[in-house]
């Protein structure tokens, strides 16, 4: 059973069209709490989150969902998500909670937590903005905005400009492209891709801090 249930979630993006076709409107509720639940907890960040909203833009460009719909509750359940992911980080916050037996933090690999906290710590306000489009950032700056003490009111403006921008992006992009028929014809191939592109900004990233590092070795030997 769960087994099936991690298969149906691994695979809702590429399979979304059939599973509207086979649950109808219920998969607006399951796309709201996917998208709920991958922002929500660290711990299900392998969720398919990008390419499900960019499959559900496609598929609403061809009449199957309602696009402002799916803005609506997109928008919602990422704000809701990240509130909550931040709020457990900040309630995890103390000695007591790291002594737990099952504790999340036992999870999570100190690196990663390390991370997150530079680049909170480098990139403030934009890192909350722009880290829902960075893989592994998007749930861990939340939890350790939260594991800091970061201003709730300052994350809590930034989380909803930053939901704002990721749903249009993504939503509005499949919705553009759903109207290409060989992308509508071809929803695995366009989400294959869609899926790399997420690296993007990762790789943008490790190649900008390479040269800032080689810039200032070369300096140094100068």
């Amino acid at each position: 059973m769960m087994q099936n249930i991690l298969t149906f979630l691994k695979t809702i993006d590429t399979e979304l069209y059939r599973y509207i076709v086979e649950y109808g409107i219920v998969m607006y509720i399951v796309l709201f709490l996917l998208i709920y639940a991958k922002t929500a907890f660290i711990l299900l960040t392998f969720l398919p989150g990008d390419s499900t909203v960019f499959a559900s833009g496609t598929i609403a460009a061809i009449g199957h969902l309602n696009i402002w719909l799916l803005f609506l509750l997109f928008f919602i359940a990422t704000i809701i998500g990240d509130a909550q992911n931040y709020t457990i980080g900040n309630f995890l916050n103390n000695e007591k909670s790291k002594s737990w037996r099952f504790s999340p933090l036992r999870f999570i690999p100190e690196k990663t937590i390390l991370k997150a906290t530079n680049f909170l710590e480098r990139y403030g306000k934009i890192a909350i903005t722009f880290s829902r489009f960075v893989p592994l950032m998007r749930t861990t700056v939340p939890f350790v905005s939260g594991f800091t003490s970061y201003s709730f009111q300052n994350f809590l403006m930034y989380n909803c400009l930053g939901a704002l921008i990721w749903t249009i992006v993504w939503l509005f992009s499949g919705f553009a492209l759903g109207n290409i028929p060989w992308i509508a014809d071809n929803l695995f191939l366009s989400l294959m891709f869609i899926s790399l592109t997420a690296f993007i900004p990762a790789i943008g990233a490790f190649i900008f801090e390479y040269i800032k590092k080689y810039s200032k070795k070369t300096r140094h030997l100068l």
